[in-house]
């Protein structure tokens, strides 16, 4: 065969088999093209109410609204990316689509004073943020606050989708000259207890929000019974320095023939606090408080108290049965919130509680079943250590009369009596009958303590 025609032939058997694979690559299309056609974009704004179709442009042979849909997987509340299942007839087509977030955060700034040379967080520049998602709080820049006087500094609020918002707050820079406040009392430890003297005390400051706290112990040996002098020296940023020395007593249990009564009072601190603890002064008996968050203005005699040697203990923050017996968590929302404000006036978290209605109330039933049963066990899992009481002067009943409550307080024989009392707005005949409750069983050889380590802990039957 001549060469031009091999050529043609060639030409001609190229050209046959590219139509053949055009031919089959359109049939192929044909048979597998999708019914389904989407739009271009597959982004839901973040916490929106979505409808799926409309992510479908157009349906061959029928309408979005005859898709099957399937959004189970999404979830609107979180950034990231999901699948949505579609299936028209035979088909099933998979979307990949992505939850967004493009609104940046909103916030307020509010100015702040700040000694000289310190640091500053920058979240404490910033307040009613409003975002769908966490946000972190940062400076523009790098600020240095060497210099007294007003300074600007630019804010940054970032999202978890890196949506940022700016603006501008103002840090005015003074000297501080004022030096930290130590909140520490003296305390009484069990002899060989193991003991952070640290967790003892916190310290305040006018402008550093963590002063630095240093302790000299000499020759406190917490396995020596005895009582020894340990010295707090806080420091904050502005080197400005104060000291306080509080005693350490390390005892030994109560000897089970001790005849002791724990007087313990409950709802404090109120009105009544002062006239309290100075009946306790004139007798010189020691007692518990047991706190609450009401009555703000009193709330110093919580540290008054501390001071004069009784012990701080937790009662309840709100004393709203409905609130404070909502839930397990609720609970425990309370409990901590007690626990901080008593942290505010005597530098720790006491460890001694009791229960709103003691560990044997069954008003707690009516919020949540079974409550009590449980609370009991996890304080104690927490390391917490609850009392109830083995005597009682009545006050929380109503119309009871002095001469009532003071028979129901005295009428223990008891080595070790803890009497439920209240000191509460209102609770005037406890106060007038302490007294005489404190010498008649003195008169008897008993000795009035606050609740510590050694302290027998009376449990009464757990009812829900």
């Amino acid at each position: 065969m001549k060469p031009k025609l091999k050529l043609k032939k060639l030409i001609i058997d190229s050209v046959c088999v590219a139509v053949a694979l055009v031919a089959i690559f359109v049939a192929y299309l044909y048979f597998t093209a999708s019914s389904i056609h989407f739009q271009s974009s597959h982004e839901i704004e973040i916490n929106s109410v979505v409808d799926y179709t409309n992510f479908i442009k157009a349906v061959d042979g029928g309408n979005p609204t005859d898709v099957e849909i399937d959004s189970s997987q999404v979830n609107v509340e979180k950034l990231g990316e999901y699948e949505v299942v579609y299936k028209y007839k035979d088909e099933k087509r998979i979307l990949k689509v992505q939850v967004v977030d493009t609104t940046p955060p909103e916030f307020e700034v509010q100015d702040q004073t700040v000694a000289l040379n310190q640091t500053i967080d920058p979240k404490y520049l910033v307040k009613n943020i409003k975002d769908v998602t966490k946000t972190t709080v940062t400076f523009q820049e790098k600020y240095t606050f060497n210099k007294a006087g007003e300074q600007q500094v630019e804010v940054v609020v970032t999202d978890e989708a890196q949506n940022k918002t700016v603006k501008t707050a103002k840090v005015k820079v003074v000297e501080d000259k004022e030096a930290p406040e130590i909140i520490a009392g003296n305390v009484s430890i069990i002899v060989g207890t193991k003991t952070d003297l640290k967790s003892l005390v916190s310290a305040k400051d006018n402008f550093d929000k963590e002063p630095s706290i240093d302790v000299v112990a000499n020759d406190f040996d917490v396995n020596k019974k005895g009582n020894y002098e340990i010295k707090y020296i806080a420091k904050d940023a502005a080197g400005n320095q104060s000291e306080k020395t509080i005693t350490i007593q390390v005892i030994d249990k109560t000897d089970e023939n001790e005849k002791v009564v724990y007087l313990t009072f409950d709802d404090g601190p109120s009105r009544h606090t002062p006239e309290v603890l100075e009946i306790l002064d004139r007798y010189n008996a020691k007692a518990t408080f047991f706190i609450t968050g009401m009555n703000a203005s009193y709330r110093k005699y919580i540290q008054i108290a501390h001071d004069k040697g009784h012990t701080i203990g937790l009662h309840t923050y709100t004393h709203s049965y409905s609130k404070v017996y909502a839930s397990i968590n609720a609970y425990f929302d309370d409990l901590e919130k007690v626990g901080a404000l008593a942290k505010e006036y005597i530098g720790f978290v006491p460890k001694y509680i009791r229960f709103p209605g003691g560990g044997s109330n069954t008003i707690s039933k009516k919020y949540t079943p079974g409550i009590m049963s449980k609370l009991v066990k996890m304080v104690e899992e927490k390391g917490y250590i609850y009392y109830d009481w083995n005597a009682e002067n009545g006050d929380g009943y109503s119309k009871m009369s002095k001469k009532e409550m003071l028979r129901r307080a005295t009428s223990s024989s008891e080595k070790k009596i803890m009497i439920l009392m209240h000191d509460a707005n209102g609770k005037q005949n406890t106060v007038d009958i302490l007294p005489d409750v404190i010498e008649y069983y003195q008169k008897r050889g008993y000795t009035f303590k606050a609740i510590d380590d050694s302290t027998f802990v009376p449990h009464q039957r757990v009812n829900n």
